[in-house]
């Protein structure tokens, strides 16, 4: 009984074991397909949102941003209505407070008055950025549509372009949920691998050249930085602050464009500072969601992304092998945890688990890399779920057998304590010492009767009396311990405790003498036998 409880407790861990494998495959399949691609960005969201619950920032010194707000457009006009010679005199101004780098948000890609005194501006100042706009490649793409160089790009005038130090590509283009979590920092298969504006703009700020080299290995060089990108050549935006100084969203000083138009703002603001000039108010329709919850404008992400290159905080999941690992590593500790332990505490080492995997989430994330926050918890709470489902089927088919191998002749009290032993481990050889009773009983003279009896009648003659003889043991909560031809064994108050076990002796072999004597008067044809 030992050596095979033992087998089949290690048949039973074995196969539990294999239920959380095939779990952890299932999400591993999940995670190379990315079937839950929207639950998984939104779950790396979170990051963001925890992050910026117990940390704050203060607004980045070396970024400034000029905002073309409620109030510009109050008292210069519609955008655009505004002649080029605004722009021309914001240049003129950041120029003498030797902005680092001046960076337009703002596309002049259609003539109009004072395009002359901009152009000269732009030359004049020489470190003047200007965006291109290139539309997103739908074709053969499910999902958000990647930028690619194509015929359908909107560039400044000429005269602009030339006169500028620089040019980087202006698009941001959220995931289809509507956030935005990427940026292309390198338009791919362009001759010049034109940069994002934001890389342009860092480009100036550290007045490297503007020539971009190309991904390698999933990384962009520049500045003595590699800068991670995916396939498509997009970086994460980072849209806290660096952990080696303040933590939280980070932000930027923002000034009123007609204010620095007016001169009402200290020139030493701007030195030596990168200024990006952008629309911020709000009915420009030019604000995107942030994975925070929060609308932050289209110059603010420019100004996140450049604050990203230049403090080279960058944010890189990790690998797709480390991912899997992880998937296959956690379903199968969570799958020996619930083996081991009880349902409440393998639930409760479960929900742990999941704590640490969060908890070294938040550690990691803070360090710059993310962890996959989808599939793991998700093989993690699988494993629970179908090892548990695994435990109760297969204790359910064991009691089956049990139930259907000994219910003929045992109590089902006593089948309930055998299955509980089994359950605990407590089944073992050796036994243990109680104070019984012993009922026998036996056909009297069954020698005679069956050399008076065919062989065929005998025998059912004697299994309908033993069956009624059993049932009147079972009734009494007894448990057959043996058979002996034409006799049978009955015990009390073992295994099942039975206080008044020889009152309950008595009585079964007053109700089984009763029923012989019943089921002889109901079937004459049987052969007549006593029990003693």
């Amino acid at each position: 009984m030992g050596m095979s409880q033992e087998l089949l407790r290690r048949k039973r861990v074995l196969t539990g074991l294999v239920v959380a494998l095939v779990v952890g495959v299932i999400a591993c399949l999940g995670f190379a397909f990315d079937f839950l691609h929207t639950a998984q960005q939104r779950s790396t969201d979170f990051l963001f949102q925890a992050a910026n619950l117990y940390q704050s920032a203060e607004p980045e010194d070396t970024v400034v941003i000029v905002g073309i707000d409620e109030q510009s457009l109050e008292e210069l006009g519609h955008l655009l209505s505004w002649p080029r010679s605004y722009h021309a005199q914001l240049i003129d101004i950041l120029a003498d407070a030797e902005a680092r780098a001046i960076v337009f948000d703002i596309l002049f890609a259609e003539p109009a008055p004072g395009d002359d005194l901009l152009a000269a501006a732009i030359s004049g100042a020489n470190n003047v950025i200007l965006p291109v706009i290139y539309r997103p490649d739908e074709g053969n793409f499910s999902g958000t549509p990647p930028l690619a160089p194509s015929n359908d790009v909107i560039r400044p005038l000429e005269m602009f372009a030339g006169a500028a130090s620089g040019l980087g590509h202006a698009g941001v283009t959220p995931d289809a949920d509507g956030v935005v979590r990427r940026l292309t920092l390198v338009v791919p298969g362009t001759e010049n691998h034109e940069p994002a504006l934001s890389l342009a703009a860092a480009a100036g700020y550290l007045r490297r050249p503007q020539e971009i080299e190309a991904p390698l290995d999933g990384k962009v060089p520049f500045a003595g930085r590699m800068i991670p990108v995916n396939a498509r050549g997009e970086m994460l935006f980072n849209y806290l602050a660096s952990p080696q100084g303040a933590g939280g969203i980070v932000s930027f000083p923002t000034v009123s464009f007609c204010d620095v138009l007016n001169q009402e703002v200290d020139p030493a603001f701007f030195q030596d500072k990168v200024v990006l000039i952008g629309a911020t108010a709000s009915g420009m329709g030019d604000t995107f969601l942030t994975p925070m919850g929060v609308m932050k404008s289209g110059v603010e992400l420019h100004a996140i992304a450049l604050h990203t290159i230049l403090e080279a905080n960058f944010l890189q999941p990790v690998p797709p092998a480390i991912t899997i690992m992880l998937v296959i590593v956690l379903a199968l500790v969570c799958g020996v945890a619930v083996l081991h332990f009880r349902v409440l505490m393998a639930a409760l080492v479960t929900v742990l688990l999941v704590a640490a995997y969060f908890l070294s989430a938040f550690f990691l994330f803070d360090r710059g890399m993310v962890l996959n926050m989808t599939y793991p918890p998700l093989a993690i709470a699988g494993a629970f779920v179908g090892v548990n489902l695994y435990q109760v089927i297969s204790e359910r088919s064991e009691k089956r057998v049990i139930t259907e191998t000994f219910g003929r002749y045992l109590s089902p009290q006593v089948v309930e304590k055998i299955l509980d032993s089994l359950r605990s481990g407590d089944l073992e050889l050796g036994g243990s010492e109680h104070d019984v009773t012993v009922a026998f009983a036996d056909v009297r003279g069954f020698t005679s009767i069956s050399e008076k009896t065919p062989p065929a009648a005998l025998v059912t003659a004697l299994n309908t009396y033993l069956s009624a003889v059993i049932d009147a043991v079972m009734e009494q909560g007894g448990m057959v311990n043996k058979f002996g031809g034409d006799s049978v064994m009955a015990v009390w108050n073992a295994p099942v405790a039975s206080p008044e076990h020889a009152l309950l002796a008595i009585k079964a072999a007053m109700n089984a003498q009763n029923a012989v004597s019943a089921v002889r008067m109901d079937n004459r044809s049987l052969a007549g036998m006593e029990f003693g």
